[in-house]
C-alpha cells in the first residue's frame, strides 16, 4: 500500500493536554500477514495499565471499529475482504496516546467481522468496556449458580455505575439472573445521576456511597439494602475505602471480583479472609474469543448496549475532560471518520 496518502491524526500526552493535529502523517503500509483498518468509531476510555494514581494517561485508538482498507495477500483463508466492517481486538502496539483513522493490525485473527446491520458505534464500545464486563459476568456466573444451590437469594453488588457498571448490569441480567428473582443486582456509586441511570438499566436497587458520609453509616446502609449481606462483588473502583467497605459487607464464602482502575496499595488481613473463606479474584479485559461471543450475543439481540453518546473526533479533548470530571453518563464514543456503505 502506498504511504503517499495522508491520514487524520490527533495526539495528546495526558488528560490535562488538548489533542493536536499530527502533521504529515501517512497511511501505513499493510504489515506482513496483517491488515490496515480505516477507523470509523473509537471508544473514549482508559486502560488499567495506564492509570497512575489520580493522573490518567490517555490510551486512544485501542477500542475501535472500522472498515478493512487492505489485507496482506499472503493471508490464507482469512475470509476478510476490503470493505468488511470489523472490530479490532487491541494489540499491544495500539496502546498509544493518539487517534488515527488508519491503523495496522499485525494478526488478522484479531479482526472480528460484524454484520452490516450491527451499529458501528456500539461495536467500538466492545473491545474494552463491553469485553471487561463480559469477562466479569462470565467469572461470576458459575459462582452465583453454585451459591444458588444453597441459598434462597444471592446478592450481587456492582461498585461503580459508569460504562463498565452499566455493561455489567445488562450482561448479568441476561446471563445470570434472567427471570430468576433469587438474584439481586445492586449498584453502588458516589454519583446520584449515575445511580438513576443504573436503575433505568434494570438493577434491583442502588446505594449512594456519598464520600461525605461516615463509613459505618455507609456499611449499615449497604447491609440494609442488601438484606442478608453481599455474596459477590464486582468492583470497578477498588480504592482503599471502597474495597475495605466491600469486605465489611461481604458474606462468609463471598467473592470479590476486582477490575478496578486504582493503583493505590490496599492492606488486607489474610487471617480474616481465610477464616471467612472469602476469595478475591483479579479481572483483566478478556480474550478475543470472548469478544466474538459478545458480538454474537448482541447480534442475536440477547443483550442490548448501555446508554451511550457519540461525539465528533474534533471534540476529543472536551470529551476526555468531561469524563475525567464525571460529567458524562454512560459511554462516550468518538466518530473518527464516516462509515462507507
Amino acid at each position: 500500500m502506498s504511504r503517499s496518502a495522508a491520514m487524520f491524526c490527533l495526539r495528546s500526552g495526558s488528560i490535562e493536554e488538548k489533542f493536536d493535529y499530527c502533521p504529515d502523517t501517512q497511511i501505513p503500509s499493510i504489515p506482513p500477514g496483517g491488515a490496515v483498518v480505516k477507523i470509523c468509531y473509537a471508544g473514549a476510555c482508559y486502560t488499567e495499565d495506564h492509570m497512575i494514581g489520580h493522573h490518567k494517561n490517555l490510551t486512544p485508538g485501542f477500542e475501535v471499529a472500522g472498515i478493512i482498507h487492505g489485507v496482506c495477500p499472503s493471508v490464507p483463508n482469512a475470509n476478510l475482504n476490503i470493505g468488511d466492517r470489523v472490530i479490532v481486538f487491541p494489540e499491544e502496539h495500539h496502546y498509544t496516546n493518539t487517534y488515527y483513522d488508519y491503523i495496522t493490525v499485525k494478526d488478522v485473527n484479531n479482526l472480528i467481522v460484524i454484520p452490516p446491520e450491527f451499529p458501528m458505534e456500539v461495536a467500538a464500545m466492545l473491545p474494552c468496556g463491553g469485553l471487561t464486563a463480559y469477562n466479569a459476568v462470565m467469572r461470576a456466573k458459575p459462582i452465583v449458580e453454585y451459591m444458588l444451590q444453597n441459598r434462597n437469594c444471592v446478592n450481587i453488588l456492582i461498585v461503580g455505575a459508569g460504562g463498565l457498571g452499566l455493561w455489567t448490569i445488562k450482561l448479568a441480567k441476561a446471563l445470570i439472573s434472567g427471570d430468576c428473582n433469587r438474584v439481586h443486582i445492586t449498584v453502588a456509586d458516589t454519583s446520584i445521576d449515575k445511580l438513576l441511570l443504573a436503575q433505568d438499566h434494570g438493577c434491583y436497587d442502588v446505594i449512594h456511597w456519598n464520600d461525605a458520609d461516615h463509613e459505618q453509616y455507609l456499611i449499615e446502609r449497604t447491609l440494609d439494602v442488601c438484606r442478608g449481606g453481599v455474596d459477590l462483588v464486582i468492583d470497578y473502583v477498588s480504592s482503599p475505602r471502597t474495597f475495605s467497605r466491600t469486605l465489611q459487607v461481604l458474606n462468609r464464602e463471598g467473592v470479590v471480583i476486582v477490575g478496578g482502575n486504582c493503583q493505590f496499595e490496599i492492606s488486607i488481613c489474610l487471617n480474616t479472609l481465610a477464616q471467612n473463606q472469602q476469595s478475591i479474584v483479579g479481572l483483566h479485559s478478556g480474550t478475543v474469543n470472548q469478544l466474538r461471543q459478545l458480538v454474537e450475543l448482541l447480534t442475536a439481540q440477547k443483550v442490548t448496549p448501555p446508554t451511550y453518546a457519540t461525539y465528533p473526533i474534533t471534540q476529543a479533548s472536551q470529551v476526555f475532560k468531561d469524563l475525567n470530571e464525571c460529567k458524562i453518563l454512560g459511554r462516550a464514543v468518538l466518530q473518527v471518520s464516516a462509515v462507507e456503505d
